[in-house]
């Protein structure tokens, strides 16, 4: 690799870690990013001054993420790794493995904590309406996951233009995010209906007139 490519492994170290990965993750991925051919552990260590035991980690780790491929070589006489170019597929591993995951528990855990204060404190708690707001976020967080992932699934990986081809996909499937937010706009403005007929009891007809002018 030449130094002007060299310069650039920082970067590399920097957004992995930035999205919650070890920055040596990145590291590694970028030297065969940039390097333009396969290279063996022993390369790798000899190319970042980094000890054979934590490159093997990192090889590992990254094999397990989809993002290294590794090969025996008979010419070489040990396995060959190379950074996979289709970095889509890496990205909706990691969707599907990781935040998905992550949102799908966080979910759980609010949907049982909204139950529990709903029955003992009931649902006009302040808590609860907290914790339905996160219930219903983390519902269009799946959903937009799930949309990403279904629609670059459905592209072929050796399409030049792949990029383009999962937007094109994400349109010709049709958003269900947004489905999500209507359902909970519609939650909301019946909520508000039920309210503002406790509280026509109240307000003379004066003044509701008032107030639906301003609408």
């Amino acid at each position: 690799m030449d130094d002007v490519l060299r310069e650039h492994l920082s970067t590399f170290e920097t957004f992995f870690s930035a999205i919650g990965f070890k920055s040596r993750l990145g590291k590694v991925w970028g030297l065969l990013a940039l390097s333009g051919k396969a290279l063996s552990a022993a390369d790798v260590a000899n190319e970042l001054d980094m000890s054979a035991g934590s490159v093997s980690e990192c090889l590992s780790e990254l094999r397990e993420w989809g993002a290294v491929t590794s090969e025996f070589s008979s010419e070489h006489r040990c396995q060959m790794h190379s950074a996979v170019s289709d970095t889509m597929s890496i990205v909706t591993t990691v969707l599907r493995r990781r935040e998905q995951l992550a949102v799908q528990n966080f979910k759980d855990n609010a949907r049982s904590a909204l139950q529990y204060v709903s029955e003992r404190y009931g649902s006009e708690d302040g808590r609860a309406r907290t914790l339905q707001s996160i219930v219903t976020t983390s519902e269009i967080a799946e959903a937009t996951i799930q949309f990403f992932v279904a629609a670059s699934s459905a592209v072929p990986k050796n399409d030049e233009s792949r990029l383009a081809r999962v937007v094109k996909r994400m349109a010709a499937i049709g958003m269900k995010v947004p489905g999500e937010i209507n359902k909970f706009r519609n939650g909301r403005k019946k909520t508000g209906q039920l309210n503002g007929k406790e509280n026509a009891k109240e307000t003379p007809a004066s003044v509701r007139e008032q107030e639906d002018a301003h609408v």
